[in-house]
C-alpha cells in the first residue's frame, strides 16, 4: 500500500472515535439519573419508615403507659385477692379443724352399721343365755335366737356368715329339747301358795261339825208320853257324845300356832319347788312336790272342794320334764365377738 492510501485511510476512521464518547456519557448520565432515582427513591422509604417507627414506637410508648398502669391496677387487685385468700385460706383450715373435731366426736359416738348391729346381737345373745342358765328359760331363748336369726336375714356381708351359722345351730339344738312351760307351771305353783289358806283343816272340819252336830227328829205332839221322853233323852246323850272315824288323829292334835306353823311350811315347800323349776333341778322339784301332797294329805281336809282343787291343779305339776341338760350359747356369743374383732381390724 502506499503512503497516499494510508494517508487518506486515517482521515475516515477519526468520526467513529469521536462519537464514542458521546455515547459513553450518555450511558453515564443515564446511569447517574437511574442511580439518583434509586437514591431518592431509598431515601423517601427510609424517611416513611422512619415515620411510620417514630409512629409505631409512640403509639408502644403510648401503649405500654396503658399496659403499666393495667399491670400496676392488675397488681393491686392481686394483691387484694391475695388478702382475700389469705382470710378464707384461714377460715377453712378453722372449717377444716371443726369438721376434724366434729367428726371424730361423731365416729366416737357411733359406729358403722355392721357394729351396732353385732353389738345388738351380743346383747341379746347375752340375755337369752342368762334366761337359759339361770331360769331354764327355753321359750325366751328360742324367741331370742329367731329375732337374731331374722335380723341377721337382712344382711349379705362376709363378716356375718359365722354368726348365721352359729345361731341356726344353738336354734336347732334348743327347738329340739322337750317342751317345758316353765311360765305356765310358775303360775300354778304361785296359785297354790295363794290358795294354802283357804284349805280348810281336819281339825277346823272336826271342830265345825262338833258345834253345829244335826238335831234328832221329835216326834210330834199326839205322841205318846213315852216316846217323847225317849227322844229328849237321846238328843242329850247325842250333845254330849259325837263319834266319828278318823285314820289320823294327830290331825286333829294340831294347836292354832301349830295350824299356822303348818300352812307356812307347806308354802316354803312351794316356793322351794318353784326355785327348782326355775333351776331345772328335777329331783328337788320332785321331793317338793311330793312332800306338798303329803302334807295336805294328811293334814287337811280331803272332802273340802277347795283341796279337792288344790290336790288337782298339784297333780299337773308332778312329772315335768326337769331332768334335761339344756344347751349353751357360747358358739353364737364367739362368733358375734369373733366377727366384732374381724370388723374392727
Amino acid at each position: 500500500m502506499s503512503e497516499s492510501q494510508i494517508h487518506e485511510a486515517v482521515p475516515a476512521q477519526q468520526p467513529a472515535s469521536r462519537k464514542r464518547p458521546n455515547f459513553a456519557i450518555l450511558v453515564a448520565i443515564a446511569a447517574l439519573g437511574v442511580s439518583g432515582w434509586q437514591f431518592y427513591t431509598t431515601q423517601q422509604q427510609l424517611d416513611s419508615m422512619r415515620q411510620e417507627l417514630a409512629r409505631r414506637l409512640a403509639e408502644g410508648s403510648g401503649a405500654g403507659k396503658e399496659q403499666r398502669a393495667i399491670a400496676e391496677q392488675a397488681m393491686l387487685a392481686a394483691r387484694a385477692t391475695d388478702g382475700k385468700l389469705a382470710l378464707v385460706e384461714a377460715r377453712v383450715n378453722e372449717s377444716a379443724g371443726q369438721y376434724a373435731t366434729l367428726n371424730g366426736m361423731y365416729q366416737e359416738l357411733t359406729k358403722n352399721r355392721t357394729d351396732w348391729l353385732l353389738s345388738e346381737i351380743e346383747h341379746t345373745l347375752a340375755i337369752a343365755s342368762q334366761q337359759l342358765q339361770l331360769a331354764g328359760n327355753v321359750s325366751a331363748a328360742v324367741s331370742a335366737l329367731e329375732m337374731v336369726d331374722a335380723r341377721l336375714s337382712k344382711f349379705d356381708r362376709p363378716q356375718l356368715i359365722g354368726v348365721k351359722k352359729a345361731v341356726a345351730t344353738d336354734l336347732e339344738k334348743l327347738k329340739a329339747l322337750p317342751y317345758l312351760d316353765s311360765v305356765g307351771l310358775t303360775v300354778k305353783i304361785d296359785r297354790l301358795m295363794l290358795s294354802v289358806d283357804s284349805m280348810p283343816l281336819v281339825v277346823d272340819a272336826h271342830r265345825l261339825g262338833a258345834a253345829q252336830p244335826g238335831k234328832p227328829a221329835q216326834p210330834p205332839a199326839t205322841a205318846p208320853w213315852w216316846e217323847r221322853l225317849s227322844a229328849e233323852i237321846g238328843g242329850s246323850l247325842g250333845e254330849l257324845i259325837h263319834i266319828r272315824r278318823m285314820d289320823k288323829p294327830e290331825a286333829l292334835l294340831l294347836s292354832p300356832e301349830q295350824a299356822f306353823f303348818l300352812r307356812e311350811n307347806l308354802k316354803m315347800r312351794l316356793l322351794d319347788a318353784r326355785l327348782a323349776l326355775m333351776q331345772r333341778d328335777g329331783k328337788t322339784y320332785a321331793a317338793d312336790i311330793a312332800a306338798a301332797r303329803s302334807y295336805v294329805q294328811r293334814y287337811f281336809d280331803r272332802d273340802a272342794a277347795a283341796t279337792t282343787q288344790w290336790l288337782a291343779t298339784l297333780g299337773e305339776l308332778e312329772g315335768a320334764p326337769l331332768d334335761i341338760s339344756l344347751p349353751d350359747m357360747s358358739a353364737s356369743l364367739k362368733a358375734v365377738r369373733d366377727a366384732q374383732g374381724n370388723s374392727g381390724e
